[in-house]
């Protein structure tokens, strides 16, 4: 058996072909719940609520321990109000604490609060942002503090040069990261050969 073939994945060579080919890709449960929830979030409690609901991506259901976390961010909507007009790192750090526990939904608060600047942050975005910088499929890590720091020292700038350089639509942006690192944590089992050209 001499055949033999290969499949390209491409990197990102060009941040709106490849928001063109991974966007229409994107599925996520529920998504009318982003839609008609994010442009009144901080004004509405429902919404507020309805939008974790779609980030926890279980339907209605968000269990008891995730409720109270929630209904406690919004006991704080007030100085998400401000961090709006006038955002502040430390401020945030100290008011919500991301770099101590349940940071993914603590950094989601940044996102609804100014879709527009902070860009959501999961596992699938990181094995994505770890693949078009650096080659490898790699996991997102366990720890609170290491998770955050990635978040603020590395992957917000990164996605906000890209969305400012290429003028392109954040939304997408999240979209297609998300479905091209679902994507790849499916076939990191895989013996593939990963190789830069």
């Amino acid at each position: 058996m001499n055949s033999s073939f290969s499949i390209e994945l491409p990197g990102l060579s060009n941040l709106n072909d490849f928001v063109n080919r991974w966007s229409p890709v994107y599925s996520f449960k529920n998504e009318h719940r982003y839609r008609d929830h994010i442009d009144k979030v901080l004004d509405n409690k429902s919404s507020f609520i309805e939008l974790f609901k779609w980030k926890n991506g279980t339907g209605d259901v968000i269990y008891e321990k995730k409720m109270t976390n929630v209904l406690n961010y919004w006991k704080k909507v007030e100085v998400l109000k401000y961090l709006k007009t006038d955002f502040d790192w430390e401020i945030f750090e100290s008011e919500f604490e991301p770099q101590k526990s349940s940071t993914i939904w603590r950094l989601f608060l940044l996102h609804i609060m100014n879709p527009s600047q902070f860009p959501i942050f999961d596992q699938h975005v990181f094995r994505s942002y770890k693949f078009i910088t650096k080659g490898v499929i790699e996991e997102i890590p366990n720890n609170s503090k290491k998770k955050y720091l990635l978040y603020k020292n590395e992957y917000f700038d990164w996605f906000n040069n890209l969305k400012q350089e290429y003028n392109e639509s954040p939304k997408k942006m999240d979209e297609s990261f998300f479905s091209f690192g679902q994507m790849l944590k499916g076939i990191k089992k895989y013996p593939i050969n990963i190789e830069q050209r």
